[in-house]
């Protein structure tokens, strides 16, 4: 029988997965009816991004759920991991340049343009070495997201403030939000376990986290076009909202 943790634990998760999928169906609803290249380009992203975050959470809580260290379960979630490292990090690096392109100045915010080289290393390393630990050890062993994830909320976040287009700074700052939730979300596993013993209850408070994460998304979804036009009309009336918008 399940105990109220692990209840709590699922629960979660299929709050998580229902957000983020609500996520997934206004990307790519709002980019239907989006004209400018630019914001087609930002609502893709956050469709496939939320996406993969639904098919993350899945296989993480079936595997944690029933407790599976099987050898090719290690590998499937060793390339799911390792695939997000860099999938992550293109997503923000090309959201950190749209940015810098709507910024009247055209400012270098946190030196990005020269640090990306870096952190693009940085994080096809950890990838590799995330797949590795996963296959010798289990993809309960990969390390968290880290650097890249953190500086690259920091630098969204910054770039909000500077962004001259209203619609890409509300994008901008809820994308932002969203990583560094997400990112928040990884640190704070390792240190709980720690402290807790029940892994559903410690796998739920990140779950919470996930959560605000995932409606962080949701709104960068929605600040692409005019929301209080979109609370009011049907998705197949979207098309004509973009033309009257522009």
């Amino acid at each position: 029988m399940l105990d109220e943790f692990t209840i709590l634990f699922l629960s979660l998760w299929f709050l998580v997965v229902a957000i983020f999928g609500y996520s997934s169906y206004w990307a790519f609803i709002i980019r239907r009816a989006l004209v400018q290249r630019l914001y087609r380009r930002q609502a893709w992203w956050v469709g496939w991004m939320a996406i993969y975050f639904v098919a993350l959470s899945t296989f993480l809580t079936l595997a944690l759920t029933f407790n599976v260290n099987l050898l090719p379960i290690n590998i499937l979630g060793g390339l799911l991991i390792s695939s997000g490292f860099i999938v992550l990090f293109l997503w923000i690096d090309s959201t950190i340049r749209v940015a810098r392109r709507s910024d009247p100045l055209y400012r270098d915010t946190a030196r990005w343009s020269k640090l990306r080289y870096f952190w693009g290393l940085a994080t096809v390393g950890g990838a590799i070495g995330a797949l590795f630990d996963s296959i010798t050890s289990g993809f309960n062993s990969v390390a968290p997201f880290s650097g890249a994830l953190f500086f690259g909320a920091i630098t969204l976040l910054l770039s909000a403030k500077r962004s001259g287009d209203p619609t890409l700074r509300r994008h901008l700052k809820w994308t932002g939000l969203c990583i560094f939730i997400l990112w928040l979300g990884n640190q704070i596993i390792g240190p709980l376990f720690n402290l807790i013993s029940d892994a559903y209850f410690v796998e739920s408070i990140a779950l919470g986290l996930v959560g605000l994460s995932a409606y962080s998304l949701y709104r960068s979804a929605r600040s692409l076009a005019p929301i209080s036009h979109l609370s009011t009309i049907a998705p197949s009336g979207l098309q004509q909202l973009a033309e009257t918008s522009l």
